[in-house]
């Protein structure tokens, strides 16, 4: 069954928040252009830290795939998590509202309905809801310590989805254009860091184990693509 050792899930939340603050950094002095290009480059960066960091058995390899996840399931990459014959599928869609610029039109409407693109990907989630893990992952231009005090200091902001979901429908039209009012006003009502997200994976608090031994059966099963890492946990013996 889907059990991990505690050693590992400290192992994997610890690289996952350096592979944040990598990109966070590169983020606030202009290296990074647009919200796909930082979803990238994280994932790039927590299978390199991974691959040359753990110390407890994991291992990781990423994937493009062609089409994107999101015209499907309304998510921008996927984290695999595989250990004992079991598969955790992890989703999340990346915004960044850049807030530091006011004004800054972050959502859109959608060329076929002109309501809210964000409130309908966030519709879409929900059809994967049952099964997989999902969040939306706020990305903060600010300087470490220098971000509103909503925000956290020195990664990106996360928010369950449903979570999200909730906010989104309660406010007055829940399909309407989203402004950087409204996520203010979401992530002053919580949010958590990627450690957080991928520890209450890890301990079956989010998410559900899918009997699939190999990642790549659960992306074609799944009709999963974008970006796609794969995350190994091996038997790890703490006391070697």
């Amino acid at each position: 069954m889907f059990n991990l050792n505690a050693a590992q899930i400290k192992d994997i939340c610890y690289l996952a928040m350096i592979s944040d603050r990598e990109i966070r950094s590169d983020l606030s002095i202009g290296f990074i252009k647009d919200e796909d290009d930082y979803t990238s480059n994280f994932t790039g960066a927590l299978r390199r830290n991974i691959n040359c960091y753990s110390k407890t058995g994991i291992t990781a390899n990423s994937y493009v795939l062609k089409k994107k996840i999101e015209e499907t399931v309304g998510c921008d990459a996927t984290i695999i998590i595989q250990s004992n014959g079991y598969s955790k599928v992890v989703l999340f869609e990346a915004k960044w509202p850049r807030l530091s610029t006011s004004n800054y039109r972050w959502d859109h409407k959608q060329a076929s309905t002109g309501l809210s693109h964000f409130s309908n990907q966030l519709d879409r989630q929900v059809n994967f809801y049952s099964q997989f893990a999902i969040f939306e992952m706020i990305y903060c231009e600010y300087p470490f310590n220098q971000q509103p005090n909503f925000m956290l200091p020195d990664v990106s902001s996360c928010i369950w989805h449903d979570d999200a979901m909730q906010f989104k429908n309660g406010r007055q039209n829940p399909d309407s254009i989203w402004s950087q009012t409204d996520m203010i006003s979401m992530l002053k009502s919580g949010n958590v860091d990627i450690a957080k997200i991928l520890a209450d994976v890890c301990h079956c608090n989010k998410g559900q184990p899918i009997p699939i031994k190999d990642a790549q059966d659960a992306i074609q099963e799944f009709r999963i693509a974008g970006e796609v890492l794969i995350i190994d946990f091996a038997e790890y013996n703490n006391e070697t």
